[in-house]
Parts: C-alpha cells; sequence; structure tokens
C-alpha cells in the first residue's frame, strides 16, 4: 500500500508540473493572440478563471487514474490534497499577477492599413459601434463618401452626383451623416490654404435608413456631432470672420461660441469634449495654425498649442484625458496629442504619436476610445513656370518644373533681372527663405530657424528680400539681406501683418495688418518707420500691388461680399475701384501693367485686362488634383511662375492600443 501511495504521489506531482508548464505557455500566447483577433479584453479574465477552475480538476483525475492501479490509502490524501491546494493557489497567484502586471503594462500599439485604392482616401469618420469606417474618395469627377466595412472589407459608395463632397460626420445613433457638398459640380472644395478654411460649400444630411440626401445649412464646414447627439459644431462666416457655431441636432438655433480681437483670426475645425461642455478648434493667423478650447458655458477660450509649430485639425480622446492633432514641431507632419486636465486646459508635455515620411491628418477616434484613423497623404508643392506672350500673356507653349523636389517649395517671386527665384522651402527642415539661381541651378539657404518665414518680395536694388514670419509668434514683416543674411524686423510682432511687397523706388513697403481689428492695406519706410493705414474698407487675398508710378496700393477689397480690386492712394484718400478682373487673391501685373494674371478656385490661371476688354482663360492642369497657386509675372513677360501641388496619394490607416 504504500508503494501505491508512493506512485500516485508521483503522478500527482507530475500532472501538477505539466499542468503549470501548459497554464504559464497558455498565458503567454493568449494575450497575443486576442489582440491579433481584436477579441474583447475580457477574454483573458476568462481565460484565467478557467485556468484556475481546472486545475484542481486536473488532480483528482491524476489520483483517481492512479487508484484504480492499486489501493488508495487515505494518508496519501492526506498529504497529496494539501500539496495540491497550496500549487493551485500559487498558479492562480501567479497568473493573477502576471495579469495584473500586463494590465499596468498596456500592449504596444498596433498599426493598420485600412483603405487600399489607388488614388486618394481622405478624412476618415468612425461608426458609432467602431466596425465600419467613412471616408472621401474620387469617383468619376468629384469625390464622394463611401462605407467600409472593417471586418468584411466591403466597400459601398453613399452619395452620388457630380458635385464634390468632404468631411463625413456619423450621428452617434447611426442613422444619420452630415457631410460638405460643392455649392455647384463646377467647384473642387479646396481650403484657401492648405489645412486652412474652405469656401464653396453647404452641409448636407445623409439618412442611412431611406438614403434620402437632404441640405441643412448653407457657407457651413467640418461638423461635428456632441456625444449625445443633441447638437453639431460648424464653422461658418455667417456674422464676418470665419468662427464656430454650435447648432440643435436637427441644424436649427444657431449660436456663435467663439470671438476674437481681430477678424483676421480664423477659427475652424470644431470637435465637442467627451463631456460635450467643451470645443476644441484650430485657430488661423494667416500661416500660424494653434490649437485652442472654448467652454461652451462660460465662452472662456484657452490655449493649448501657441507656439511657432503649426498645428492643425484637433480631436478630443472620448477618455478626455488628450487632444490629438497633426503638427510638424518634429520636422515632419504627424499625429502628437495634448495632456488636459478636466477644464480643458493644458496638463503636461505634447507627446508626438506617430512618425515617418508622408503627412499623417485628419485624425478621428472611434466612440470606444481604442482605434485613431487617420490619413497618410504623400504630397509636396513645387515651383512651375508657364510661357506666355508679354502682349496677351496667352500661353506660348507647356508648363516645366522649375523647383522640383520631395519637399514644400512654395509662393516663387522673380528677382528684378529674372536671373534667380527666392522661395519659401522646408527642405531643410523649417520653413525658410531659399534663392534658386536659373544661370548655374545653384540653391542656397537665406534664412535660418523656426516660426516659417514666407513669401519673399525683393527690393528694386536686389540688395533685400521682405517676408513675413511667425517666429516672433505672430505673423510679423521681416527682412533679411540677401549677401550677408543679416535679418531686422520691421513690425512689432503684436497684431497680424503679412503681404509685405516693395514700392517701385524701393523706399516703402506695403502690407497688411489688423492692428486695428480688421486686415486693411498699410504702408511704411522700408526700414519699418511712419507705418499708416491706407484703407477703411478691409483688405483681403494673398497679394497687394503698387501701380507703375508708386502712387496707389492696389488690393481686394471683400467689400460686403463681393470682392472689389481697388487702388488706396499713398498720399491719402478714399480707395476707388481698379478694374474688373477674374480672381484678385494672387495679383501680378505684365511688366507694362495692362494686364493682371490671377488664379480662380486654386485651379485656373486667367489673364484679365487693366483697362478694356475681357478675361480670358489661360491654362489648368487636365488632372483636377493638381492645385494652382501665387502666379507671378516675370519681369520681361515672358513667364508666369507659379506653386503647383498635387497629392500623390493617400490612404487611411488605424492605430490601435494608442492610449
Amino acid at each position: 500500500m504504500a508503494i501505491s501511495v508512493h506512485f500516485q504521489g508521483r503522478r500527482v506531482f507530475r500532472a501538477v508540473l505539466g499542468y503549470g508548464v501548459v497554464a504559464f505557455a497558455l498565458l503567454q500566447i493568449i494575450e497575443p493572440i486576442m489582440h491579433g483577433l481584436h477579441l474583447p479584453e475580457a477574454t483573458l479574465t476568462w481565460a484565467l478563471l478557467a485556468l484556475a477552475v481546472a486545475f484542481p480538476i486536473v488532480i483528482t483525475v491524476a489520483w483517481l487514474t492512479g487508484s484504480f492501479e492499486g489501493e488508495i490509502a487515505p494518508a496519501g490524501w492526506r498529504h497529496a490534497w494539501p500539496l495540491a491546494a497550496a500549487l493551485a493557489a500559487l498558479l492562480l497567484g501567479a497568473a493573477l499577477f502576471l495579469y495584473w502586471r500586463r494590465a499596468a503594462t498596456p500592449p504596444p500599439p498596433t498599426l493598420v492599413q485600412a483603405t487600399f485604392e489607388g488614388g486618394i482616401e481622405e478624412y476618415p469618420a468612425w461608426s458609432p459601434d467602431g466596425k465600419n469606417l467613412l471616408y472621401v474618395a474620387q469617383s468619376g469627377l468629384s469625390r464622394k463618401i463611401f462605407r467600409k466595412n472593417l471586418r468584411t472589407g466591403q466597400v459601398a459608395q453613399l452619395t452620388h452626383g457630380d458635385a464634390d463632397e468632404l468631411q463625413p460626420a456619423w450621428s452617434p445613433d447611426g442613422s444619420k451623416i452630415l457631410f460638405v457638398r460643392a455649392h455647384d459640380v463646377s467647384l473642387k472644395l479646396q481650403p484657401g490654404d492648405m489645412f486652412g478654411m474652405f469656401l464653396n460649400g453647404d452641409l448636407w444630411q445623409f439618412d442611412l435608413r431611406s438614403e434620402k440626401e437632404t441640405p441643412v445649412l448653407s457657407d457651413a464646414y467640418n461638423p461635428a456631432w456632441a456625444p449625445d447627439g443633441t447638437q453639431i459644431a460648424v464653422d461658418a462666416s455667417w456674422a464676418g470672420p470665419r468662427r464656430i457655431w454650435v447648432l440643435d441636432g436637427e441644424g436649427h438655433n444657431p449660436q456663435q461660441v467663439t470671438t476674437d480681437s481681430s477678424e483676421e483670426v480664423a477659427h475652424v475645425a470644431p470637435r465637442f469634449s467627451p463631456d460635450g461642455r467643451k470645443v476644441v478648434f484650430q485657430n488661423i493667423e494667416r500661416t500660424k495654425f494653434d490649437i485652442r478650447v472654448v467652454n461652451l458655458d462660460s465662452k472662456q477660450l484657452s490655449w493649448i498649442t501657441n507656439d511657432v509649430a503649426s498645428d492643425t485639425r484637433p480631436v478630443w480622446s472620448p477618455s478626455g484625458k488628450f487632444i490629438y492633432f497633426t503638427s510638424d514641431r518634429g520636422g515632419g507632419w504627424n499625429i502628437w496629442r495634448a495632456p488636459v486636465g478636466p477644464d480643458g486646459a493644458l496638463a503636461g508635455t505634447l507627446q508626438q504619436i506617430t512618425s515617418g515620411a508622408g503627412q499623417d491628418v485628419e485624425p478621428a477616434i472611434s466612440a470606444d476610445g481604442k482605434q485613431l484613423a487617420f490619413t497618410t497623404l504623400r504630397q509636396n508643392a513645387d515651383i512651375w513656370k508657364l510661357p506666355v506672350s508679354p502682349q496677351t500673356g496667352l500661353p506660348t507653349g507647356a508648363p516645366d518644373a522649375v523647383i522640383s523636389t520631395t519637399r514644400e517649395e512654395s509662393r516663387g517671386a522673380w528677382s528684378p533681372d529674372g536671373a534667380s527665384i527666392a522661395f519659401n522651402s522646408d527642405r531643410g527642415g523649417e520653413m525658410n527663405i531659399w534663392i534658386h539661381s536659373l544661370k548655374d541651378g545653384s540653391t542656397r539657404q537665406v534664412t535660418t530657424g523656426p516660426g516659417g518665414d514666407f513669401q519673399p518680395n525683393w527690393s528694386p536694388d536686389s540688395a533685400r528680400i521682405a517676408f513675413f514670419s511667425s517666429r516672433h509668434k505672430r505673423p510679423a514683416i521681416f527682412t533679411v539681406e540677401v549677401e550677408s543674411g543679416k535679418l531686422t524686423a520691421l513690425t512689432p510682432g503684436d497684431s497680424i501683418d503679412a503681404g509685405p511687397f516693395f514700392s517701385p523706388d524701393g523706399t516703402h513697403i506695403a502690407f497688411q495688418s489688423d492692428r486695428t481689428g480688421r486686415t486693411e492695406v498699410w504702408v511704411m519706410r522700408a526700414d519699418g518707420g511712419d507705418p499708416r493705414q491706407l484703407t477703411q474698407v478691409g483688405a483681403s487675398g494673398h497679394f497687394v500691388r503698387w501701380t507703375n508710378q508708386g502712387d496707389a496700393v492696389v488690393f481686394r477689397c471683400p467689400c460686403g461680399g463681393k470682392n472689389v480690386i481697388m487702388a488706396a492712394p499713398v498720399a491719402g484718400g478714399d480707395a476707388t475701384p481698379f478694374a474688373e478682373i477674374n480672381g484678385g487673391a494672387h495679383m501680378s501685373f505684365s511688366p507694362d501693367r495692362a494686364r493682371i494674371m490671377d488664379v480662380v478656385q486654386h485651379r485656373v490661371l486667367w489673364v484679365s485686362p487693366v483697362k478694356g476688354g475681357r478675361p480670358e482663360k489661360v491654362f489648368e492642369f487636365p488632372d483636377p488634383n493638381s492645385r494652382i497657386d501665387y502666379p507671378v509675372w516675370s519681369p520681361d513677360g515672358r513667364y508666369v511662375l507659379f506653386d503647383r501641388q498635387r497629392p500623390e496619394g493617400g490612404d487611411i490607416w488605424v492605430l490601435r492600443d494608442f492610449e
């Protein structure tokens, strides 16, 4: 009998040891499998309980199996079961410790590609259950709203028609979708600047049950639902400058919830906090992009970012702990997050979430906070030139690239002798001023440092270049000596000053400023002295220009919603209408000042006579995704320089276990 008990004890010991090895191995592989198959987090808890319950069963089976081979000794039970119970408690304790340790240290984030089609898929938006994803993709000549089931991979086009569409938002109850549709089929929805505010669109609703499309609001953009579905936030210019508005769930009873001290500042891209009591949005001051929060009860505004980096398209995480956004503060456009407290104020150091090439934009987080979708765009801007007739401005040949890299090259300006081009580029990491020689093809950097240097303009003697920059927090006017690189600040930096242009004799600089609360045309000496306001009617667009005699500054006036090209006398007096042209935001005179070249809808170059005659279409790319900006006529009139920006592709990616 002693021998029987001895062998039964050995059998139980082997069962305990074997079970322990198997249980440990299962715990090591269950969690990776669980996350790979996207099983619920409770799966691991159930696995631990199953292992604990199974242990005494295994011991019992081992003992009973041995009992058939010999006499069962009561003494054996008295010694074996306390050992089994101790080992069971030890195993369960180890399993619980392992579970606690892994719960305390979350698994690393996983990144999966959600769309694979050719072309560009952008503007992701989650279904309430996190199983489907809305996005925008090309369909024919326009962009439409698509839905993809992430489990089955099935894709369905939801909206139809010829008008361009963007910015879908799924209602919390899953019944309808808001989106922005272009006014008419001839328009492509584009921001005024990259990551800026949109124009020429209306808010529509798509009912998922009836598949009916109905208009909701005119001239409203970036729709966002409150978490409970009772409110909608949009950005709109219904009462002047672009601001954030909140309406009820049907799109009625609009209330403006943000204000600012300057009409030059724009507020766009609102997103609600998880409690629905705050809204985060993007603040735009020309080329300076920051993140702000408004408390809907008090209307108090607070800054999340306010520095030289560009931060765009924020979204609040459902946990309420972070605000996610796109930023270039790491050298490329990636997803970052800002820790925030219950009051919506910044509560820690900014953290980078994604890295690598491409532009990671438009973050969207599922309602359960477990999935972060974003678009990775592959795009850049190059500088091209189009040969034209000096007499008519019409093309005499095909355009070709002058400055082309994988980075952003933009806002080129001819030197007075036409031998060089000054431009802003981020090829060195920061957006600075560079000069490209057309004689030998060499390129050299003129300015350095963070803040973003934009829109260079040469002095008539080619000794200096004027530009605007946010290196002192707000956009201000600077000059740099071409040979020495010496930098001089001409405006104080406590207002938004942009778009500097030298007078024909080089003694003065005209620019735009909001220092009186609204953007107007100002003029100062070339050293920054004696700044004077020239207009009282408002100014808009990117460029102002001087008349050939230097006695007036030509600008675009918004004039109550109807853009008018006007001239403001430098000596003083009221501005008067100057010419009727197509465009006005990027005006460039022909050398004889008889014609103005400009771009319309960021796609089509037009030339307009200053006196008499009709505007004529000059050029557009056959590719509808190619964008044209900042045309500038060469000093000899034989070329027009312009930006060409074309997305090379874009896909939607999903990041899991990111928070």
